[in-house]
């Protein structure tokens, strides 16, 4: 963890108590493929919700009727996400130092539904669980079963990450190893003759919507598969922590530390620098939103050929369970298990990757708030990250995986309509007195513009539909 804090003595912002943005070189490009990393965790994160579970659950269950949401879902978070990791890779500091910068107590209240939206996600390790105890059957009932295993694995990935020396890299190497393992495993299914033969039909469904087909009951799934479509909800500023972990553009100066940001000296190499950093963090941010998509499209196809025919979907503490005809179309019982394996691990994850950001972000938002309450950030980690652990543990057993990660979900999903147009307007205020060529052009702002738009009018119509029901 070897975190170090820069004490400065530095003029305050007057709105956010804050120090400035001190100047600063902008680093050399590193080359393209040195500079991804990010992405492939965003990839990996998104593969335990709604790829695995939600997509896969309403084709099972409804067949092509809401694929035309599919695309649309994916694609419109990629400005979101690009802008917080842009932030970061431009100013060296965290996205949320960026929201302190616009408003301390707006700031404060983010980061309190932050922490209650993120007391329930040990049920993506309940869901990890309910494939184990399908694969290592014992007399328990699945439910009992299932948390067993949700507690032996957040043992594991709680003593994995204290006994990192840099816990990015960790996940980052954990997270690329599931992400392709997956990836990989997908496709081979997807090979299948049984599947092929519904390709044509599959992809007419993408054109032929049918809303009027859904029960009332799944609405919350709906809105959850559309959150966490890519890595939605409180999810995505995680994005911003991982930039900085890899030492993507001015992040490098704060890549083992929590510290206030920078900003570019105008040099005559800056315009060059910057266009190859923004280019690496638009490669990156676009391998996690075509990577998830393409995953998520070969999900829902197994789902519509295997599933959907037969009647049977994820749900209950069965929620990660059927999945496994993906594998055994090929390979029988033994694809079956070794579907059971993987995806436990990319729920799994899910926790680790989690658990990991929150546990920063909350050292981060604390030293903002006040730089000498904490002295010592690797054992600020150590607590926070056992207190994180602790608090799984005792809401783990409170409901069914599925009904959790719906609830984290909604709570997120509120979140994204209140902090995408934050961002927006950070990158227009807080940004004014950095060099032109730093500055987001047009087009990056008017799609961030629409981003921000889409959540908000989704959960209007989300809540007017709540409301009429």
């Amino acid at each position: 963890m070897n975190w170090v804090t820069q004490n400065k003595s530095v003029k305050k912002t007057d709105n956010a108590h804050l120090p400035e943005f001190r100047e600063n070189i902008f680093p050399e490009p590193t080359g393209v493929l040195r500079a991804i990393g990010p992405g492939i965790i965003w990839l990996a994160l998104a593969q335990g919700s709604s790829e695995l579970i939600w997509w896969p659950y309403l084709t099972a269950k409804y067949g092509t009727s809401l694929l035309f949401l599919l695309i649309p879902s994916a694609i419109i978070q990629l400005p979101l996400t690009y802008h917080i990791g842009r932030y970061s890779m431009l100013t060296g500091e965290s996205i949320w130092r960026g929201f302190f910068r616009l408003s301390k107590s707006f700031t404060v209240f983010l980061w309190i539904i932050m922490n209650f939206s993120f007391f329930w996600f040990g049920s993506f390790v309940v869901a990890g669980g309910t494939a184990l105890s399908e694969l290592i059957r014992t007399p328990l009932s699945p439910k009992t079963a299932s948390n067993i295993w949700g507690y032996i694995l957040i043992i594991f990935m709680f003593i994995l990450l204290t006994r990192a020396k840099r816990t990015y890299k960790v996940v980052e190497i954990f997270m690329t190893f599931v992400a392709v393992g997956t990836f990989a495993g997908l496709i081979i299914s997807c090979l299948h003759p049984s599947v092929l033969e519904k390709i044509p039909e599959f992809i007419a469904g993408f054109f032929k919507p049918d809303i009027k087909s859904i029960e009332k009951d799944d609405y919350e799934e709906i809105v959850t598969a559309i959150t966490f479509m890519g890595l939605g909800g409180f999810w995505s500023l995680f994005y911003s922590y991982w930039v900085i972990g890899k030492g993507m553009g001015m992040s490098i100066y704060n890549q083992n530390r929590f510290d206030f940001g920078f900003k570019p000296k105008k040099e005559d190499k800056l315009k060059e620098k910057l266009f190859f950093w923004k280019k690496a963090l638009f490669v990156d941010s676009l391998i996690g939103v075509v990577g998830n998509l393409i995953t998520t499209i070969m999900t829902c196809l197994l789902a519509f050929s295997i599933l959907h025919p037969k009647g049977l979907f994820p749900s209950g503490y069965k929620i990660a369970v059927v999945q496994a005809e993906f594998f055994a179309q090929w390979w029988g019982e033994i694809g079956r298990k070794i579907f059971l394996f993987s995806s436990a691990l990319f729920l799994v994850d899910t926790w680790m990757s989690t658990a990991d950001a929150v546990a920063k972000i909350n050292i981060d938002i604390i030293k903002s708030i006040r730089q000498d309450i904490i002295k010592d950030d690797s054992k600020a980690y150590f607590i926070l990250l056992s207190a994180i652990t602790l608090i799984t543990m005792i809401t783990l057993p409170i409901a069914p995986p599925g009904t959790l990660i719906v609830f984290t979900a909604i709570v997120g999903f509120f979140g994204m309509a209140i902090f995408s147009p934050a961002i927006m307007l950070i990158n227009i205020l807080k940004l004014k007195e950095f060099p032109e060529e730093s500055k987001p052009s047009k087009i990056s702002l008017i799609s961030l513009a629409i981003s921000s738009l889409f959540y908000i009018l989704s959960c209007v119509v989300y809540l007017y539909i709540r409301i009429k029901s």
